[in-house]
C-alpha cells in the first residue's frame, strides 16, 4: 500500500497512476483501502515506476565522503 501512495504522490494523482497502471481508479481505491489485496504484477509496476522515477532525479549532493562533513580547515 505504500508503495501505491508514493506512486499517486509522483504520478500526479490516483487517474494518473490507473492509467500508467492499466486498472481503474475503483480497484486502486479498494486495494489503498485493504478491501483488495494487490496482485502481484501490479505490485511489480508499481515498483517499476517509482524505480524509474526515482532513477531520473537528480542525486542530492552530499559532504564530500573525503571532508567528512566538516565546514573549516582540518587540523
Amino acid at each position: 500500500m505504500m508503495a501505491l501512495r508514493r506512486a499517486i504522490q509522483i504520478c500526479g494523482g490516483l487517474d494518473s497512476l490507473s492509467d500508467k497502471l492499466m486498472t481503474s481508479s475503483d480497484a486502486l481505491e479498494k486495494m489503498l483501502a485493504g478491501e483488495e489485496a494487490i496482485p502481484e504484477a501490479l505490485f511489480r509496476q508499481t515498483v517499476g515506476l517509482l524505480l524509474e522515477a526515482t532513477a531520473t532525479r537528480s542525486p542530492k549532493r552530499g559532504p564530500d565522503s573525503n571532508e567528512s562533513g566538516r565546514k573549516g580547515p582540518r587540523s
